[in-house]
This record gives C-alpha cells, structure tokens and sequence, in this order.
C-alpha cells in the first residue's frame, strides 16, 4: 500500500472536497473507485438495507475501478451478514472456506474481506460498506482507519437521500391531495348551485301565488328560506372563486396602479355610500396574475370600507414599498380592529369574527387573499389595534 499518511490525507481531502462537490448520483461511484485505486482492492461495494427485510442493495458495485450494475442480495449466509448485525468485519483469508453458501464470492474468486456498518443518526443499521480482494489482506488495519473515515459520510449521505425521497414522496402526495381537494371543491360547489336555484325559483312561486293569503307566521318561513338561499348562493359563489385561484390567466407585467383604479371603479357605489376616502401611492409594476391581484385588492379595500364603527367614515390608506427580493404592500385602515387572538383566524376559510346581523360576509374573502398572495410566492399579515384599525400587509416576490 501506498504512504499509509498520504492515503491518510488523500481520503481526507476526498471527504472534505470532492466528496460535498460530486452529485450525490455519482457519489458513491466516485468513493468506491477511489477505494478501489487507494487501497489496491478488486471489489468495494456499498450497500444500503432493501425495503425487502433481510436484503441489501448495492448503491454501488466496483470491479477492478469500473462500475457495475447494482444488484439486491440476501445477508443469510454471507460475511455482510455478520457486519450489519455487528461491527467492522476482517476476514483476511480464506472467506469462501468461511462462508461456503455465499454464492456470489466464487465467481468473485475472493480471498479477503473487509466490511464496516453505516449507522443513521439514531443508531440503526442502514448499510454497510464491503472490499473484497483475490489476494490476502495484510494491511487490514490500514484499511480499517479508511473504512472508519469515510463510513460517516457515506451513512450521512444515504440517510440525507433517504429524507430527500420522503420528502419528494410526501410532497406528490400533498399535491394529489390538493389536486383531489380542489377538483372536489369545483364539483360540489358547481353542483350545488342547481338545486339552489330550484329552491329559490319555487320559493318565489310561492311568494308570489299565495302573496296576501298567508299568514305572518308562513310569511317569515318563506323570508328564511329566500335569506338562506342567498346565503348558500353566495358560499358556493365563494367556495367557486377560491377553487379557480391561480387558474385564470398566465403569469404577465401588471401595473398595480392600473389594477386599483379598475377596482375603485366596480366598487365606486360602496365608496359613495360610505363616503370612504382612499389614498393610493405610487404602485409598482410587477409580474403577477392580473385577476387574482385585482381580486386581492377588492377584498381587501370592500373590508376596510364594511369594517368600521357606524357613523365612522372610512378612511384607507394604500402604499407599497421595494425589498431585495420582494414587494411590501400595506393597506391601512381606521376600522374597528381584529384583536390579536384572532389575527391567524381571520385568514382560515368560513373563520367568521362577527355575528352576521352586523357585517354581513361569507368567511372566505380573506382566504382568498392568502390563497393569491401565496400564489405569488408571498405572505400576508395584519397588524391591528382594536378600536383604532388595522394595517394588512402582504408580499410578492419579485421573480
């Protein structure tokens, strides 16, 4: 064997460099056949424990410095066996006469081998690291402090990539479910409307053939179902616009200024009403979805006018300003305020904080504007005084 220091420092310096900068498909080939060059051994193999209980899968398989195809093999009877349930294994000569039911070490024509245990993090066998050589190994403890380096990193990095495939497995699952979610939320709400419209239209009938031979006891009856009627028509309304969030148009520039005079104009009549006074600054031009940021807008300014003290003239005050990676909007309003309890509620769908009596509303307007701004890749928030106002601020990012 080469310096024993050298190959030392070499192992080292593969670990600490090389070994962080090769993708990690590559990784495990790059490690066996420098242990293969390094050490002077015919065949390294690194394993990890198969989903299948009592296998191993190669991650890697080195012959004479080429990469071969990787395998799944059983432990019984092997000397790979002895080092998963174990600890690091020498077996410096004769290892086919020690394990003569280990099939693949004939045709190998090995000698010697060496094999160290990959522990994960909390102590679990999750692989192993295995050289196999023609010849004697008279330097078995040389090979030993290798092993002993670079088994850390190689157990870190199948332990890392292990979480990496959850991780990718939980999230296709999230978004099938998600997918489920919103398909569900079109259909029934799609399907809902029908027969809604039924009980309005017979409602009416009603109404309108037995007007003036009814009692004021029948009378309300038909009022609550007309009222819950609407009500319903305006949650399935709600529960629509959300579920076509994000699906609407394609990423474009839009010029936020132009986006607010647009919805100051559809909601003008509210602003008559309430003589709601509305200070907008400059507004920058961003890439966005042009619907779903008018939408977010809307809801935002319609409840800062709604939400106020009775005889209190609205007064809203809309800026934004540039960060490094993102644009910081605030819409300022001297409402009744949102208590701070209540300052993550408001954005749950059908979260209500007020009897119906008093503001009227679905529960969903301030989902919706979550369910935008995390479209383009932002937050949203609040920061409120009860009796005094709040200021919503929400982020889009910049690219």
């Amino acid at each position: 064997m080469k310096d024993y220091k050298k190959l030392v420092d070499d192992t080292l310096f593969f670990i600490a460099q090389k070994g962080w900068a090769i993708k990690e498909s590559s990784f495990y080939d790059s490690l066996a056949i420098f242990l293969c060059e390094k050490l002077d051994i015919a065949y390294v193999l690194i394993d990890k424990v198969s989903a299948q209980e009592g296998n191993v899968e190669t991650l890697t398989f080195v012959d004479s410095g080429e990469v071969k195809t990787n395998i799944s093999y059983p432990l019984l009877n092997t000397p790979c066996e002895n080092v998963i349930s174990k600890k690091l294994c020498v077996y410096a000569s004769n290892v086919q006469k020690l394990f003569p039911k280990d099939d693949m070490l004939v045709p190998m024509k090995a000698e010697s081998y060496i094999g160290i245990p990959l522990w994960s993090s909390e102590g679990d066998a999750i692989g192993l690291i295995a050289l196999l050589d023609t010849k004697p190994i008279t330097n078995a403890s040389d090979i030993e402090t290798i092993l002993q380096i670079v088994a850390v990193r190689v157990a870190h990095e199948i332990e890392r990539n292990s979480f990496e495939q959850a991780l990718i497995a939980k999230n296709k699952e999230l978004e099938r479910q998600n997918k489920e979610l919103e398909q569900f939320t079109y259909i029934a709400s799609h399907d809902l409307q029908e027969p809604l419209r039924t009980l309005t239209s017979i409602n009416q009938l009603l109404q309108d053939e037995f007007k003036g031979r009814l009692d004021e006891r029948a009378e309300t009856y038909l009022k609550f179902i007309n009222q819950s009627a609407q009500r319903m028509q305006l949650l399935v309304k709600g529960l629509l616009d959300y579920s076509k969030i994000g699906k609407l148009g394609d990423l474009s520039e839009i010029d936020c200024n132009e986006v607010l005079k647009e919805v100051l104009s559809d909601i003008s009549l509210s602003i008559q009403e309430s003589n709601a006074k509305i200070v907008i600054e400059e507004l920058p031009i961003l890439k966005g979805y042009k619907t779903e940021l008018r939408q977010l807008f809307q809801n935002l300014i319609v409840n800062a006018i709604k939400f106020v003290d009775k005889g209190t003239t609205p007064e809203i005050f809309i800026s934004a300003k540039s960060l490094d990676q993102e644009w910081l909007f605030s819409i300022k309003d001297n409402g009744i305020g949102i208590e701070e309890k209540d300052r993550e509620k408001i954005f749950v769908i059908f979260k209500r904080l007020h009897n119906r009596s008093k503001f009227e509303g679905t529960g969903i307007g301030l989902s919706n504007c979550k369910k935008i701004v995390e479209l383009h890749n932002g937050n949203i928030w609040v920061d409120s005084v009860l009796g005094e106002g709040s200021i919503f601020h929400f982020t889009i990012a910049k690219t």
